[in-house]
């Protein structure tokens, strides 16, 4: 492990928002995690469109999110808004490389 003062938390969990929300259709994130499907009005299962830095989706803030776009037309933000930070260097790892 590694110290990186140029690591910052906001932008490692939008990434991984990103990661999560885009890698799957939401209908087998729901089953996963027994939520309900949802529908939409002719009776197909709503998925994901697209997931967007809010820098990328022109959203006014200072915050760090994410927009959500559904295939519904559904649009939500999710922002990421740090409540307490440590004091303590952020130690960084590398991905793994095996696959």
């Amino acid at each position: 492990m590694t110290t990186d003062e140029d690591t910052d938390h906001e932008d490692l969990l939008e990434l991984l928002l990103r990661h999560l929300l885009s890698g799957d259709d939401l209908d087998e994130l729901c089953e996963e995690a027994g939520l309900p499907v949802l529908m939409d009005s002719t009776g197909v299962p709503v998925y994901v469109r697209e997931v967007v830095a809010y820098g990328d989706a022109g959203v006014m803030t200072l915050n760090r999110g994410v927009v959500i776009r559904l295939s519904d037309g559904s649009e939500f933000q999710l922002s990421i808004v740090a409540y307490r930070r440590t004091d303590s260097p952020v130690q960084v790892r590398p991905p793994s490389t095996s696959g």
